[in-house]
């Protein structure tokens, strides 16, 4: 069984009824987990909440709250990477195999990469993830166990730094750090790729605004079908 975490914070709160809602229609019957330091009055009724301590560093509050959580397997996630479409669990099963046998050690949902890269295949859609992109905050399947170590051992005092620190450390480690990719999967800004098996936005909040320039269709459905005002957070365009 794999869980799905979302990370987030209440000042993102205003992501969530898209988050709760998307997660409802394509997660439905999936073990799910909110980390955040409260709720409010929202209804997260059939997840599992778990509360951090918001005057710690963001690898505290993630591991505090992993620490807490059953499976063995998850998928992690932030608020605003939501899906905008069915995930094939038929794949994501595979996937979990092999993540469980220790085959793989993390599959991240999504090519991406800077500059030239050649990819180097390890399975049928799996490629090695080039070492400066060894681990990256986007939906990833990943072992408890070595999610935890992650972000126990690696520091920074930005998420932005972790990310970049947490590579070294996956590298130092060995983990196999692959990503799934089809050829027929379709690049999205300069760095990235959709995800046909893992269908979601690789980040809906850049630099505090709704990422219009990327997602302009997808977003503009999901705002109107959850009545969000977008102008209220702004746009990215």
């Amino acid at each position: 069984m794999i869980g799905y975490i979302f990370y987030s914070h209440y000042d993102y709160s205003d992501v969530w009824p898209m988050m709760i809602g998307q997660s409802s229609k394509f997660l439905q019957d999936k073990k799910k987990y909110i980390f955040t330091n409260q709720i409010g009055d929202f209804d997260f009724d059939g997840w599992e909440v778990v509360l951090y301590d918001d005057s710690v560093p963001y690898q505290k509050r993630v591991s505090s709250c992993l620490e807490r959580v059953d499976e063995e397997i998850v998928i992690f996630h932030h608020e605003d990477m939501f899906l905008f479409d069915r995930p094939n669990f038929e794949k994501i099963n595979l996937l979990y195999s092999k993540v469980k046998s220790g085959e793989l050690d993390l599959v991240k949902f999504g090519r991406a990469h800077y500059g030239n890269f050649s990819l180097k295949p390890v399975g049928d859609c799996i490629y090695l993830n080039p070492n400066n992109l060894s681990f990256a905050i986007q939906p990833t399947i990943i072992s408890k166990q070595n999610l935890l170590n992650i972000y126990k051992a690696t520091f920074g005092k930005t998420i932005w730094e972790f990310e970049t620190n947490s590579c070294n450390f996956v590298n130092y480690m060995r983990l196999k750090s692959c990503f799934y990719h089809e050829l027929t999967d379709k690049k999205r800004g300069m760095f990235h790729w959709d995800n046909a098996v893992y269908p979601y936005i690789a980040t809906a909040v850049v630099k505090g605004k709704w990422d219009y320039e990327s997602y302009p269709n997808i977003l503009n459905k999901i705002h109107s079908e959850y009545k969000v005002d977008p102008n209220k957070r702004g746009k990215n365009v």
